[in-house]
């Protein structure tokens, strides 16, 4: 005779049991287990059903545990797999758990990506090349992102969203040299997954221009940081030092000449 179910106790927490054998306690179960295999008191409970029960309590806990990871935002299947590792070491259990959440359409991985770029296209910041390793570095495989970003990141959308951030970056730089401020624009665009030619044709067609007023000044200003900076070498070597760091900071060469020999004419 198999041993008997002589006791089901509720839990502190909702849905959750506690079975007892033979006056004994055996293991905890979930009520959708209960009611999937019509657990009752009385009930005989061989070894193989019992194992089959802690089982199905094991996965049922490891759904609920996806569940509400998912509540909060979408998630692509790794960043699922990954979570539930963090509570079992039965890859067959966390293998049982996403497939039951792919039949329901709670991940997909296509879904995920299509979302993901069309967030990013109405953000107006990262390119097609950052989205692209973005959702890759999640393991969204490749297919995938390459349909949602031919289906929802058009050349339009890039060209517009590139000038939107080189404006953005020019503007950031405003104390800096034209030539910096340009250079630093291209550099910050390309990072930020935006292609070459689309950088430079973002660029063109905002047809900056140096106000020479400004740059005037802003030599000046920078100028006589450094000159001072240099004051300890003797003349010759002031120059030139404070040449190099002009020139890197990009200010034209006959400009920076001009302003060189302002300061040796004063002595």
């Amino acid at each position: 005779m198999n041993p008997k179910i002589t006791k089901i106790s509720s839990q502190k927490r909702k849905g959750r049991f506690n079975v007892y054998i033979d006056d004994h306690y055996a293991f905890p179960i979930s009520e959708n287990v209960m009611i999937k295999y019509r657990v009752f008191k009385g009930m005989e409970v061989d070894e193989k059903l019992k194992h089959e029960l802690i089982n199905a309590d094991n996965i049922s806990k490891l759904y609920s545990k996806a569940i509400d990871f998912l509540s909060h935002q979408l998630r692509t299947e790794n960043e699922v797999v990954k979570k539930l590792s963090n509570f079992t070491e039965d890859d067959s259990e966390i293998e049982t758990v996403i497939n039951q959440l792919k039949g329901q359409h709670l991940i997909n991985d296509q879904n995920y990506a299509d979302s993901y770029v069309r967030t990013e296209v109405k953000k107006q910041d990262k390119g097609p090349a950052n989205v692209f390793f973005k959702l890759k570095s999640k393991s969204v495989s490749e297919d995938k992102i390459q349909n949602a970003i031919e289906n929802f990141y058009s050349d339009e959308d890039t060209m517009d969203n590139c000038v939107v951030q080189a404006k953005k970056i020019f503007n950031k730089h405003k104390r800096d040299a034209f030539k910096n401020r340009i250079q630093k624009t291209k550099v910050n665009l390309i990072k930020k997954g935006y292609s070459t030619d689309t950088v430079i044709s973002a660029i063109d067609s905002l047809s900056l221009e140096p106000d020479d007023e400004q740059q005037e000044n802003l030599l000046e200003e920078q100028g006589e940081k450094f000159w001072l900076r240099n004051k300890k070498y003797d003349n010759q070597k002031r120059s030139l030092k404070t040449k190099q760091s002009l020139y890197r900071k990009g200010f034209n060469i006959d400009d920076i000449n001009h302003f060189i020999d302002s300061k040796l004419n004063n002595f």
